[in-house]
């Protein structure tokens, strides 16, 4: 279907998406008989096709395919990657019969959704192979003819940026993307709707929407979010409230009522498309259809807006007070110690600067990665993925390398800005496709090939040259940061004047593009710096600027009359400045325990996540420490105990639980090193798996890097594990306890087979369980030893059980 199109049909009519697909087979037992859903299409077609009829039926304008997990990386689990082709086709195609036999167009949705692995760092899948698994299943329909593409049931953030991209370079139609949160309105891994909402737009996507998550009325509340700003249609498709297991049987304890109560909420907000997701049957649909089926969508008068956002937190630049701060400390330039950290592979001074500079209040961060003789790429990329996993403010990336650059803003979980281009031809035809392709904003530079112009005329030039390109590119106006250049007033006192006209002015003729200046190049070469600099902002600010990169860690509050003489260009040679300030030295302020002790060090090292730093530290513990292990031990284990209170708290989520997890690991690594055999007693085990029938394992991917955090080994026998299989193995390797996870209700009564069969074969393990819909009831029900409602729990029962 043609995009302009179906998006001209969302302007004049709410559409009605279907119900609960994989709720519906599960009822009717139809997934009897095959590896995955999926196989249905080319196994048994009729059961899928009786689905989309109901659906059909009771009024849905579209049909999402049969293809949700159907990426080569599932496939090829269940060695069904030479049919993907068919899998896929027959999903497609049995939507269009279902839809014929009705006597009905229905628009037939290809569904891509989550690769069941994390890219790295949060796992070990990296950007690019995920990009290509969601390029061949975007592919697939696309020869197949799908009408559009929805992108559902997303969690992280980063693999939903791989899959849009994947869809919009392998197929033309509209590509709507969903995310799903919890009733906070987070996902696992601490992504917020405004993030969620800036990311997706920025890449192209076509449409936003909300997904699965919680009962309607919580789903409620976050569309009035995204629909108060975003002006893409958006879609809603909320469970029917989370399933309970009631007699061993799977209630969803949403109703109808409540449902469309929720629906007509939400569409008071602006809601375009509606269905439902988990629980929702054609009944929840058909009165879905009767209430807002065809109805004229709400209007919306969203406020014009500058979202730039990190993986966490998305802000509107034009609601932060000015000069927004992009902090400039994450850069070795004239640093040794930080470039050989960099050399060495050591981020612990990038991150420290990141925590540092966010505390004192910058609102960016700039990321400059230039070391000579280093790899650019590799350094930029690390140091990306590792500051957006312990900062939420967005980023700022600085290269001159085109590949760097990419690489960078591939792998940043959030809209950054890139620093930068400039008015060169050669910059402008390698940098302007990057930051279209993946929706950062740009720093411009109003400098050529000639170098940086003498006069705002020229500047101001050169600004609308970048303009005209950036229009060629289909790049916003509102994206571009224009730097008019700052030099230095000692050298060039009279360049101060051009650069504040040139701000003035752009403010007049490129009202649309905001405007920054590195405002610590103006004081070079002289004295009390932050005199000069501090008074120069003041005077920029009065200009017109609206962002500064700066030290946050300086006093901004200095207005001094001197240094306003030289920026006003009234003290030749500086010779009034320098009678004032000839004497400065810059003051550094006394902090207490400026060098911590080692024990110390360590704590924070695991606290923060710094696994670099680690074996160092560690190292000297041993070589002074008269008893290492308790040292090392009681440091490390005092940091997991706040790092997981501050999980449970919500203030740490999955990625930092993971790096401090390895940070640990290290230290364990290190000081087990010295042990003598004998004294070294092997880890106790841990078995985790999520239970058969049930392919979801975040929770479980969670509680394994807590458990493994805390010194424990940890078999991960993954999803859909047969209850025989987990029993076999804890015979093989005689776990201490034995971890089951399920999301669904209808996988639950596993738990109590392995326990069952556990029981039977008379081994120790105490078994723990857990997932969205266990609760503490059900566990007491099938004789489990506990149960835990997360990581955290799960990590203070298994330590109750150590000897």
């Amino acid at each position: 279907m043609d995009k302009q199109n179906f998006l001209d049909l969302l302007k004049s009519r709410v559409l009605i998406m279907d119900g609960a697909t994989g709720t519906q087979l599960q009822k009717k037992k139809y997934l009897d008989g095959v590896e995955i859903p999926e196989e249905l299409n080319i196994k048994f077609p009729e059961r899928i096709s009786e689905i989309y009829s109901s659906y059909i039926n009771a009024g849905s304008d579209i049909i999402l395919a049969n293809t949700f997990g159907a990426n080569p990386i599932r496939l090829r689990q269940h060695g069904l990657l030479d049919k993907a082709s068919d899998i896929i086709g027959a999903g497609i195609n049995l939507v269009r019969k279902a839809g014929a036999a009705a006597g009905k167009e229905i628009i037939a949705a290809g569904d891509i959704s989550s690769l069941g692995e994390y890219i790295e760092p949060l796992g070990t899948l990296t950007f690019d192979k995920a990009y290509e698994a969601f390029a061949f299943q975007a592919s697939m329909l696309a020869k197949h003819n799908a009408d559009i593409i929805i992108i559902e049931t997303m969690t992280e953030i980063k693999e939903l940026k791989a899959a849009i991209l994947a869809a919009k370079d392998n197929f033309d139609g509209t590509i709507i993307a969903q995310m799903t949160f919890s009733q906070d309105g987070m996902t696992v891994t601490g992504s917020d709707i405004l993030s969620f909402m800036t990311m997706a737009e920025s890449l192209g996507a076509d449409a936003l929407g909300l997904n699965c998550s919680v009962g309607a009325k919580d789903l409620a509340k976050m569309a009035k979010t995204l629909c108060e700003n975003t002006n893409l249609p958006v879609s809603f498709k909320p469970n029917a409230g989370m399933p309970v297991l009631i007699n061993r049987e799977t209630r969803f304890p949403g109703t109808v009522e409540e449902f469309i109560e929720s629906s007509l909420e939400a569409y008071s907000y602006g809601v375009n498309m509606f269905g439902g997701c988990c629980g929702t049957d054609p009944d929840y649909i058909k009165a879905l259809s009767r209430e807002l089926k065809n109805k004229a969508p709400s209007a919306r008068n969203i406020k014009k807006r500058f979202y730039l956002s990190s993986r966490n937190k998305a802000f509107d630049i034009n609601e932060i007070k000015r000069p927004v701060i992009i902090g400039e400390r994450i850069n070795p330039t004239g640093r040794k110690k930080f470039q050989e950290e960099l050399l060495n592979g050591i981020f612990t001074l990038v991150k420290d600067e990141a925590r540092a500079q966010a505390a004192a209040g910058a609102n960016l961060l700039d990321v400059n990665m230039g070391v000579p003789n280093a790899d650019e790429i590799k350094l930029l990329t690390e140091a990306v993925n590792q500051i957006q996993e312990i900062v939420p403010v967005p980023l700022s990336i600085d290269s001159s390398d085109p590949k760097a650059l990419e690489q960078a803003v591939k792998n940043c979980a959030g809209k950054p800005l890139i620093n930068s281009v400039n008015g060169e031809e050669a910059k402008l035809q390698s940098i302007l496709p990057i930051a279209k392709r993946y929706g950062c904003g740009l720093i411009a530079l109003t400098t050529d090939e000639n170098g940086i112009p003498k006069t705002a005329a020229e500047r101001l030039k050169i600004a609308g040259k970048i303009l005209e390109a950036a229009d060629k590119h289909s790049i916003k106006r509102e994206n571009i940061i224009f730097d008019y250049l700052v030099l230095s007033v000692s050298a060039t006192p009279e360049q101060i004047h051009e650069t504040l006209n040139a701000v003035k002015e752009s403010k007049k003729l490129y009202s649309e593009c905001k405007i920054l200046l590195g405002v610590s190049n103006v004081s070079f070469g002289l004295p009390s710096r932050q005199t000069i600099n501090s008074t120069f902002l003041k005077m920029a600010l009065e200009a017109g600027i609206d962002f500064g990169i700066i030290n946050p860690h300086e006093d901004w509050g200095i207005f001094d009359t001197f240094a306003k003489d030289l920026l006003d260009n009234k003290d030749p040679g500086a010779k009034k400045y320098m009678e004032a300030f000839a004497s400065f030295k810059k003051q550094t302020a006394k902090q207490e325990n400026e060098v911590l002790a080692l024990d110390k060090q360590l704590y924070f090292a695991v606290l923060n996540g710094n696994k670099e730093s680690v074996p160092g530290i560690a190292a000297k513990i041993i070589e002074t420490d008269n008893t290492p292990f308790k040292t090392v031990n009681d440091n490390v284990l005092d940091a997991l105990n706040l790092v997981g209170d501050k999980f449970a708290a919500k203030e740490y989520f999955l990625p930092q639980i993971i790096m401090s997890a390895e940070a640990a690991q290290a230290a364990f690594a290190a000081v087990k090193k010295i042990l003598k055999k004998d004294d070294l007693a092997s880890a106790d085990k841990v078995i985790m798996a999520t239970v058969k029938g049930d392919v979801h394992d975040i929770g479980k991917n969670i509680v394994c890097a807590v458990l493994e955090s805390y010194g424990f080994e940890v078999i991960d026998m993954g999803i859909d594990v047969d209850a025989q299989d987990i029993v076999d193995k804890a015979q093989e390797v005689k776990p201490i306890a034995i971890g089951l996870s399920a999301l669904m209700t209808t996988t639950m009564p596993e738990m109590e087979k392995v326990i069952k069969i556990k029981n039977t074969a008379h081994i120790q393990p105490k078994i723990i369980v857990g997932g969205a819909a266990v609760t503490k009831k059900y566990a007491e029900e099938i004789g489990a030893d506990a149960y835990a409602k997360d990581a955290v729990e799960t990590a203070k029962y298994v330590k109750s059980l150590k000897k």
